[in-house]
């Protein structure tokens, strides 16, 4: 059984590069706040309690964090040991590993933090961190290591010498240490840099002036220890993040015809043999099931899919869609709409809180809001269900095997019976019994030559 274990994240940082009125760590990347992939690195261990250290922005943190982690406020800044030393009171008494992350190091894999804990676990030290090599070490923290390999110390980039500045392998800022150490290092820590700052790194040389052992896992993607501190590392962690899970769906049995246009969501899944053309978004908790065709300039946001759908670039709202639906050109279907099996929508169409029943169909021009439509409905083109009289919205609600013809008006709230006609420019105000034939402005029963009743009659 693994030795129990409380996570610390940072996230007191002002993030001044950012040059924003939101807290650093609030910021998207990829579809969600870059502290909710620290979060979930930190949950994956299956911490007993898990702290944010807060700061700069500290409410708008702390109502992001919700019960998933206990805030801390850090109300002076000075340095990460600083930070750290304000979760000391609640580890009082506490014998198990404490894992340490900075709440901006979204690019850090689960599985690096898993193999981070199976390390120090097995190696015993007081301390285990996190290292890369990287081309270009500047602003990061140094490994500085002896003769056998060993981990020295870390010295930072405004504190180091010239010949330390030419080292490249960087400080992750992803630490577990053992509770007992960390306290008792934390107490002795000194502000010994330019900055007067208190440096959780230096406790790296005070535990190894203590003859305690210190290890060092390195990451052999070094892309995962790159941190964000202002817009253009920002981008780069988006598109980072996003080549990596479209990567994973490509193993899946995705295909992306053009993967460099295409933005995928962190909690986005696609089914195998579903086809994506470039220029394609897909965001929130959106699901696909196998066989879609998703063409260019569609955006899906958390949205069901089912399986062989085709999308034809169209905006998909917060809807479901079932098996063999097609949509589009530039079709809007929004609101919670939820289309049966078999349903087309056409271009420019826009379907708002519609539930349309298995087999119909809603022609191109059209506008479907605040409807239920049975099976097999024939929405013809240009067809509108005015469901505002405005001051509130109606229902309309349609009955199975009901042809609309092109131009037609629905008022609502109306109903209209199963296997009725309404004739093409037709303006619909009352209800319309099942097997009706009506036409014509206010729409009227029709006789069996086809004219429309007169009002008198």
């Amino acid at each position: 059984m693994a030795s129990p274990l409380i996570a610390i994240l940072l996230a007191a940082g002002e993030g001044t590069r950012m040059n924003s009125k939101t807290p650093k760590v609030l910021h998207q990347v990829a579809g969600q706040p870059m502290i909710d992939y620290v979060l979930e690195n930190a949950e994956v261990l299956g911490p007993a309690k898990v702290y944010a250290v807060v700061g700069s922005g500290a409410d708008l943190v702390k109502a992001h964090l919700g019960k998933r982690a206990v805030p801390v406020v850090q109300k002076q800044r000075l340095g990460t040991g600083h930070a750290v030393a304000q979760v000391i009171p609640f580890l009082k008494g506490f014998k198990g590993n404490v894992l340490i992350l900075c709440a901006d190091a979204c690019l850090i894999r689960p599985q690096t933090v898993q193999a981070l804990r199976q390390f120090h676990l097995l190696q015993g030290g007081a301390v285990t961190l996190l290292t890369a090599r990287v081309e270009e070490p500047f602003g990061y923290g140094r490994i500085l290591r002896g003769p056998e390999g060993e981990v020295l110390r870390i010295v930072e980039e405004k504190d180091a010498t010239e010949e330390e500045r030419r080292v490249n392998e960087i400080n992750a800022g992803v630490y577990l240490f053992k509770a007992p150490a960390l306290v008792e290092a934390l107490k002795r820590l000194k502000p010994n840099n330019a900055k007067g700052e208190y440096y959780l790194t230096d406790t790296i040389h005070d535990l190894l002036g203590r003859g305690e052992k210190i290890h060092a896992l390195m990451v052999p993607d070094r892309t995962e220890v790159l941190g964000i501190n202002d817009r253009q590392q920002l981008t780069h962690a988006h598109k980072t993040l996003h080549a990596r899970r479209i990567e994973e769906l490509q193993r899946e049995g995705v295909t992306f015809l053009n993967p460099m246009t295409v933005e995928i969501g962190a909690m986005v899944s696609i089914g195998r043999d579903s086809v994506i053309d470039g220029n394609v978004k897909l965001s929130g908790k959106t699901t696909l099931g196998e066989g879609c065709r998703i063409e260019s300039g569609s955006v899906i946001h958390s949205s069901v899919i089912g399986k062989d759908v085709v999308i034809r670039s169209s905006r998909i709202m917060e809807c479901e869609m079932k098996d063999g639906c097609d949509a589009g050109p530039f079709a809007h279907v929004r609101g919670g709409s939820v289309l049966a099996k078999g349903v087309h929508v056409g271009t420019n169409t826009e379907l708002k809180n519609a539930n349309i029943g298995p087999g119909s169909k809603v022609g191109h021009f059209s506008y479907v809001g605040d409807a239920v439509l049975g099976k097999n409905v024939n929405v013809g083109a240009g067809c509108v269900f005015a469901n505002f009289d405005g001051k509130n919205k109606h229902t309309s609600h349609i009955g199975n095997d009901v042809f609309l013809g092109s131009n037609s008006t629905l008022v609502a709230p109306v109903r209209i019976g199963a296997g009725a006609v309404v004739g093409a420019g037709a303006v619909v105000t009352k209800d319309v019994p099942a097997g009706t034939k009506v036409a014509g402005v206010p729409a009227r029963p029709m006789k069996k030559k086809g004219r429309p009743l007169s009002p008198s009659k």
